[in-house]
């Protein structure tokens, strides 16, 4: 292990603010950083692991020297296993082997911090979802849930959002807790009908980074099988639109996801990179208006803007869900521009599922 160049290298990273990874081709992790030591809570490599990361090229290649790559890994830490956003360079090697350096993304001691509770969450069961409904705004049937990712200090207390999503990359975040948000569905599924949700879709929220990545279109389209859901039972929405570099390959992703039988939502429309471009060219069933829009109805032009959306959305056969909804004049002004369906703290503040089954009760 120890060599000139490795040890130049070790050196170097040592102390870097991101956490780093160096990798073997065979599937051994050789050294961790300082900063990686810090986020897994551990100074032995030998607790850590990562799933074999294939390569897009058959073999190694000197051609690849400087390549990087963005890409999910599945971190194994002691007893449970993750995903992580990485970037991953070859680096082979003309005194050693070839091997990979994985770089967790992260720019700072407050977003290894972040990364740390949420690590630490995912291991010690700490990881919940808050519940807010959604409505016909005419019937005040209940059409779908959406699923909150909210999680908890050792105290049991909720870490306020504003704490660590700013300080972690969106994509980071989604895909740190994806799986154990998938098994904390599991408990709304099995109670659904009881709690009057029975045709309601539970939505999750998702980046696009996520859904654009085949290891978890497997693990959502494996969920769907696993839970025997009906078609549009389970939801996804989209977040992080910006990293849809590729509306085309995007799209082929959210077929395969849709084909699943899973209802497919776009969050955060209007809200800076959602354009009607995504709408044109991905396979989608809802459309969320961004809560700055209801907050602006009284706005002439803004009215306008929702009013041509919402033809859009009809002349597609797109449902149109308009968020942050606080007022009945909100409420109302909703209805006769046409959007049928809305979610916000007028109608349903989100709840735990505690909170859900007394309720019911």
């Amino acid at each position: 292990m120890k060599n000139e160049h490795l040890d130049y290298l070790f050196r170097s990273l040592k102390h870097h603010p991101s956490p780093y990874i160096i990798y073997d081709l065979d599937g051994s992790i050789r050294w961790i950083n300082l900063a990686a030591e810090y986020i897994f809570r551990t100074e032995d490599i030998s607790e850590i692991g990562i799933k074999k990361i294939n390569l897009e090229e058959n073999e190694v290649s000197k051609d690849l020297i400087a390549q990087s790559y963005s890409t999910p890994v599945e971190v194994r830490l002691r007893e449970i296993e993750f995903f992580m956003k990485t970037r991953v360079h070859l680096i082979p090697s003309e005194s050693s082997k070839d091997f990979m350096l994985v770089e967790v993304l992260c720019n700072s001691r407050l977003g290894l911090e972040a990364l740390r509770q949420t690590i630490s969450c995912i291991e010690y069961d700490r990881i919940d979802l808050a519940y807010q409904k959604q409505y016909d705004l005419k019937t005040g049937q209940i059409t779908g849930v959406e699923a909150l990712l909210r999680l908890r200090d050792e105290e049991g207390q909720i870490i306020p959002n504003d704490v660590i999503i700013p300080e972690i990359e969106g994509e980071s975040l989604f895909s740190l807790v994806v799986k154990s948000s998938l098994e904390k569905l599991k408990e709304i599924f099995a109670i659904k009908s009881e709690i009057g949700l029975e045709n309601a879709t539970i939505y999750l929220n998702v980046s696009a980074h996520t859904i654009m990545h085949p290891e978890f279109s497997s693990i959502f389209s494996n969920f769907v099988d696993e839970m025997g859901f009906k078609k549009n039972e389970f939801g996804l929405e989209v977040t992080e639109t910006a990293e849809l570099s590729s509306t085309e390959q995007a799209g082929l992703y959210l077929q395969r996801l849709k084909d699943s039988g899973i209802k497919i939502a776009l969050d955060d429309f209007g809200a800076g990179y959602a354009s009607l471009r995504y709408v044109k060219d991905l396979p989608l069933d809802v459309i969320k208006l961004d809560k700055h829009f209801t907050n602006g109805l009284d706005d002439q032009a803004t009215a306008k803007l929702i009013g041509f959306v919402v033809e859009v959305c009809n002349s597609l056969s797109l449902e149109m869900i308009g968020e942050g909804i606080e007022t009945e004049e909100q409420k109302k002004q909703m209805l006769e521009i046409g959007c049928a369906i809305g979610q916000g703290y007028l109608m349903h503040k989100p709840e735990f599922i505690e909170t859900l089954k007394n309720q019911n009760g």
